[in-house]
């Protein structure tokens, strides 16, 4: 059973209610994304709000955090009230389909749900957050990204090799990205 509880030098995440833990393809992404100093980061399906605090912590840009879960919101709101950047790091519980901030973001991450061909996992919640079937496709993402990203901003995703693939495919399509 994985721990309830992990420690990075900087800040804590709790994920006891979370569906899916701090997992390798989290920490890899939040590791690898160069992050603008200043302007508005969008992480899209957070979860315990790992990457949207490694982001915090790199950098002085407003973040906003969603998650369509509503107790991974509530610990990813949680664990970045107890860290230090509660104070440009904002959690919101929504769809991606649904969210309307008003602005439009400089860099855009996530760690998306990816399994495409896996069985589902027999826990509702945790199949909402690992299968793109059940809860945000390809199309759902990139549609979300095109109305979200500033012309020159950048989106970050970190999927399987299998997955990425069939993502790559996908992009064909969509000449703004």
């Amino acid at each position: 059973m994985p721990a309830t509880v992990f420690h990075f030098k900087r800040f804590t995440i709790n994920q006891d209610r979370c569906a899916m833990k701090v997992g390798t393809y989290g920490v890899l992404l939040g590791a690898w994304v160069t992050v603008p100093d200043a302007g508005k980061i969008l992480d899209i399906g957070t979860g315990t709000g790992l990457i949207a605090l490694m982001m915090a912590q790199k950098s002085n840009a407003f973040i906003d955090a969603i998650d369509i879960d509503l107790p991974s919101y509530e610990q990813a709101k949680e664990n970045v009230l107890l860290s230090p950047w509660s104070d440009h790091v904002r959690v919101i519980h929504s769809a991606l389909k649904d969210y309307k901030p008003g602005y439009r973001y400089d860099l855009i991450v996530s760690n998306p749900p990816y399994f495409m061909d896996s069985y589902a996992a027999t826990d509702e919640a945790r199949n909402l957050a690992r299968s793109a079937s059940a809860s945000l496709s390809y199309d759902d993402l990139l549609n979300g990204v095109v109305r979200l990203l500033v012309n020159t901003g950048r989106f970050s995703v970190i999927l399987p090799h299998k997955e990425g693939q069939i993502f790559r495919e996908s992009r064909a399509e969509w000449p703004l990205l």
